[in-house]
Formats: C-alpha cells, structure tokens, sequence
C-alpha cells in the first residue's frame, strides 16, 4: 500500500458513513430481538423473568451507541500516539487472567472484574489494541515497508499476545488475534515470498494443533465435527441441535418468538448459537437478509479504508472488517 502520511483537517475526520451507521442500528436491533426471543425461557427459569437478559443487553446497546458517536467525533490519528500504551496495558490485563484475579467462568478462565456482573474479557480489549498498535508502527514506518524486517515487531506483537492466549487455553481469541494481526499486515503491502508463506502455513498448523492437543475436548470436537451424528446426546450435542434449529425453519422460519430448540435443547441459545434461531424463527429468508446486512457492512467498511486519507486509518479500517 502506497499512502503518505498527510495532513487533514479535523473537520475531514467528522462525518459518519450514513450507510454504515444505518446497518449498524438494523443490525442492533435485529440482535435486541433475537436476544430477548432466544434468552427468554433461560432468564426466566434462572433469573425469574424473561426479560433479564434483554434489559442487560438493552443497557450495553445503548452506551455502545453513544460510545461509538462519541467516538467517531474523534480525530482517529489521535489514537496512534497512544496505541502502544494501550497495548501494554491490554497485554497486563491479559497476564492478569493467568493469575488468581483470574474469574473462571463455565470451566474457562477468561474474565477480570467483581462479581457475577462487573466482568470483562481482557481478550476483547486486546483485539482492538492488537489492531491499533500494528498500525501504528506499520504507518509511522511506511517508508521501510518494503523491507521484511519492518515486520519483525508486528509479529512479536503478535507473538506475545498468543503466548498468552495459549497459557489461557483461548482458541477462539487467538484465532481472531491472529486473523486481525495478518490482515493489518498483508493490507500494509508486504512482499510475499514462497518461503515466508510456506512457513506461516507451517506455523499456524503447529499452534493449531498445539491448542487441540493441549486440552482433551478439543480433539473430541474435532473428531466429533468428521462424524457429526456418531455421538447425539453427547459431544456433538451442540452442534445437532443448532441444526436441528435451522433445518427446522424452513423457508420463512416458524414465526418470531416461536423457536422449540430454545427450550434448553440448544445451550446457550442466547449466546454462540443464536444464529441457529434466528434461522428457525425467521427461516431462509431471515438467516441470508442477516448475511447480506453483514456483506454491506464489509463493503461499506472496505471502501472506507480505500478511500482514507493515510495508512494507519486504512489499516485501521481495513482489519475492522
């Protein structure tokens, strides 16, 4: 990518992406309602109303609204001064998870806070600083990007933050840590070699398989995933009844609020496999209307970072999509 750090005036920075943001809020509210659909029969036999879960997520919706209006009325080339300090800070947030601060929560140990309800995952913080730091070095350095070496911080970076992650046994996190870290890079314009592709394919199997290895039910998942109706009411539990779910809705789903699965036949309904549903729900029509809002929001999102007016708010808009 060949951009120049230039001068903007503030005022260039302040206008909002109308169609970015109308997306957004559909998107917002198709997941209020889905939320307070799927949770309602968990948070009524565990909280006594069905609307405990809906009301949390109503609150979070609406400061992160705000947040993210606040936010967008802020020169984002501000936020490069401070990315690295915000990287160390996320990355001691993240040891803390490791130590006994550390909040186990079903079986994981991933959160920080007090109490059943002022806890955070310092994994979430750290995608966004991951992001943020790498762009940064990778824009005030534009002038040496040609050169490998360039990349040897961002991958340290990189490297110290799975290091942790796998300490955590968090698969997932470090799946988008590591997603989120190369797109910055291979958007920034590095020169591919042979080599260096046939060693990060090699590095990834052997941290991929390093994470199955490393706990029994991850091998089981994989083993369950090749045979998938080998074991029912057992390790593919989950993933039947997600199907099941979908399946089960048909063209236009059976109706909003009408879900069977939802019935503590699918754990977590509200959560990991609330797209499963929406699917049953709202059907076919319903699960690809979702998709199509989500590729206009990458298209909206890409076409930011091509039309910014200096890599590291391309970098930056590029990885957030």
């Amino acid at each position: 990518m060949k951009k120049r750090e230039v001068d903007i005036k503030e005022s260039d920075n302040k206008s909002i992406d109308f169609g970015m943001f109308v997306v957004i809020i559909i998107l917002l509210c198709i997941g209020l309602v889905m939320v307070s659909s799927a949770s309602s029969y968990y948070a009524l036999s565990t909280w006594g109303t069905s609307n405990y879960l809906l009301i949390r997520q109503l609150i979070f919706a609406i400061i992160g609204v705000i947040a993210m209006i606040v936010i967008s009325r802020i020169d984002y080339r501000r936020y490069k001064r401070l990315s690295f300090w915000g990287y160390g800070i996320a990355l001691v947030l993240l040891i803390l998870v490791i130590t006994p601060l550390g909040i186990t929560v079903n079986g994981a140990k991933r959160w920080l806070g007090f109490g059943s309800t002022l806890r955070f995952q310092p994994s979430e913080i750290m995608k966004l600083m991951l992001v943020l730091a790498t762009s940064a070095y990778l824009a005030i350095n534009y002038k040496k990007i040609k050169s490998f070496k360039i990349y040897i911080v961002p991958i340290i970076l990189l490297a110290l933050v799975v290091g942790v992650l796998f300490l955590q046994k968090h698969m997932s996190a470090t799946i988008i840590m590591v997603a989120a870290s190369l797109s910055v890079i291979f958007a920034s314009g590095i020169k591919l070699k042979v080599r260096w592709v046939l060693a990060f394919i090699l590095l990834v199997l052997v941290v991929g398989i390093s994470f199955v290895i490393a706990e029994p039910f991850r091998v089981k998942r994989v083993l369950a995933f090749l045979d998938i109706e080998s074991d029912p009411t057992g390790d593919n539990w989950q993933a039947l009844q997600s199907m099941y779910a979908i399946s089960s809705g048909g063209m236009f789903g059976r109706g909003l609020g009408q879900s069977r699965q939802k019935y503590l036949w699918l754990p977590e309904a509200q959560n990991d496999f609330i797209f499963s549903v929406l699917g049953e729900e709202l059907g076919f029509v319903g699960a690809i209307s979702v998709i199509l809002l989500f590729v206009f929001f990458i298209y909206r999102g890409f076409r930011i970072a091509i039309t910014c007016k200096d890599m590291y708010g391309s970098l930056v808009a590029t990885r957030n999509n």
